[in-house]
């Protein structure tokens, strides 16, 4: 299965970038799902979670959000087939060169307007084999860090099959627990947010 190309990136830092493109696309990205950008000249790929998805508006947009009652057809036009400027960023958890995964910052950034694509199934399930991203999502300041990260493993576990998918939340689970065995309240958090939707306590 290809990449699916989701944009290019627009500002970077070794702590992530930023990606923009301009809506429809074959598929929009989703929070705390993988993605990938070249760097290194392509000697590596740059491996990111994606969070704070915005689109932008525009005078047709602000204008039809003021009409009592914007005709169906607009609507349709606006929503599914006008190009929105859609804008997200992207969190470095690790990057692959040489054919491995390594688990650290990027020792570059991609350069601006490097293709970036959702990672496939194959390549998540790799990546997450081993869980040592982790820390760098809890560590990663001025983000919902705690829900990116339940969002991460929750899209991690969705691809893989059956009882594999419970075991791989699991040991996520516990080793989420050894790195916060000192922040027992955010460990509870982090635990919740795992949970399905119907089984969360209040």
């Amino acid at each position: 299965m290809e990449p699916i190309f989701i944009g290019r990136v627009t500002r970077c830092s070794t702590r992530g970038f930023v990606g923009a493109l301009r809506a429809p696309e074959p598929e929009l990205p989703i929070f705390g799902g993988f993605c990938k950008a070249k760097a290194q000249q392509g000697k590596s790929h740059v491996i990111g979670a994606i969070y704070n998805i915005s689109i932008e508006d525009d005078e047709f947009t602000r204008q039809m959000a003021a009409t009592e009652r914007p005709i169906e057809e607009e609507l349709v036009d606006q929503q599914f087939l006008r190009q929105i400027p859609v804008e997200y960023g992207v969190l470095s958890i690790g990057y692959r060169a040489n054919d491995q995964f390594i688990y650290a910052l990027p020792p570059q950034p991609p350069l601006a307007l490097a293709p970036i694509q959702v990672m496939t199934s194959e390549e998540i399930i790799d990546f997450t084999r081993q869980l040592n991203f982790i820390p760098l999502i809890l560590s990663a300041d001025n983000l919902p860090a705690d829900d990116l990260l339940a969002a991460c493993l929750k899209n991690a576990a969705s691809i893989r099959k059956g009882p594999e998918q419970t075991s791989f939340l699991l040991e996520a689970g516990r080793y989420c627990a050894r790195l916060l065995s000192d922040d027992l309240n955010r460990l509870e958090n982090v635990l919740r947010n795992l949970q399905p939707e119907g089984m969360r306590r209040a």
